[in-house]
């Protein structure tokens, strides 16, 4: 999982090595479905994060930000955060109405009847299943997060609704990196996600910037996402899908190219 390394400074003498001894013990039953893995997220100028009165309130942070869902570290959205991406998925996931209750009703396959005859309501933006309800096109990057002191971390960048334009560009950026003319794994080279405004006639919001950073900074961390990637595309390890309403937290669009 994280590779947040906790210092070895200033452990009283016998300490580390007992560390080193006892590795893993009180998680033995722990699985996947029992840790969070974090989202990072935009900080947007309505969020959560910026209202000193709510109960996500975020000291120092701002609209444009990055955050980090479960730790809540922020980054200064115009310098960005480092990230190797692991993993691709695209989940169509199922919720109800808001104006029915809410809640998520499942993830569906992408060649489901439900999917294939899939509606855009004109007025909302929102792809409308047969049953009413709206799916949702979450593409899910599994990356890690590159920390200024090397360490890394796991995380998720989810992209919906207009984001998934960027997902579509990030994935292009990453399938022309090449060496010896082959693809290079998506985990062999960094990327840094600044953020900047966007908008349409429904309003302004904030939305990734992506640009290539270098190569992967070590053949450790090159492993380590090695293992990501291993545990996620065996499915050993699995995410559940994130609250709705942090799902359909950007604006909707009616020209959006998202494919059916």
């Amino acid at each position: 999982m994280s590779t947040i390394d906790k210092k070895s400074a200033n452990l009283p003498a016998g300490l580390e090595a007992l560390f080193a001894e006892d590795t893993g013990k009180g998680f033995e039953e722990v699985t996947s479905n029992d840790i969070q893995i974090p989202f990072l997220r935009i900080i947007q100028q309505m969020s959560p994060q910026i209202n000193k009165k709510e109960a996500g309130f975020i000291e120092g942070a701002a609209g444009g930000d990055v955050f980090n869902t479960v730790t809540n570290k922020h980054w200064d959205g115009d310098k960005g955060v480092v990230v190797i991406p692991v993993y691709f998925q695209m989940k169509l996931l199922e919720f109800v109405p808001r104006d029915q209750g809410g809640g998520f009703s499942g993830e569906l396959s992408a060649t489901s009847e439900e999917v294939r005859t899939a509606e855009r309501d004109q007025a909302t933006g929102m792809e409308l299943l047969t049953n009413g309800n709206e799916l949702v096109r979450t593409a899910q990057h599994y990356i890690k997060i590159v920390h200024e002191d090397g360490t890394l971390e796991n995380a998720i960048v989810d992209m919906k609704k207009t984001q998934l334009k960027k997902s579509r560009l990030w994935m292009s950026m990453m399938t022309m990196q090449k060496h010896n003319s082959k693809t290079l794994p998506s985990y062999a080279c960094t990327y840094r996600l600044k953020t900047v405004e966007d908008g349409n006639d429904k309003g302004n919001w904030n939305t990734w910037s992506i640009s290539h950073e270098g190569m992967v900074p070590s053949v450790d961390a090159y492993n380590d996402c090695k293992e990501l990637h291993t545990n996620v595309s065996s499915g050993s390890l699995q995410i559940a899908p994130p609250p709705r309403e942090e799902l359909l937290a950007s604006p909707t669009t009616k020209d959006e190219d998202i494919p059916f």
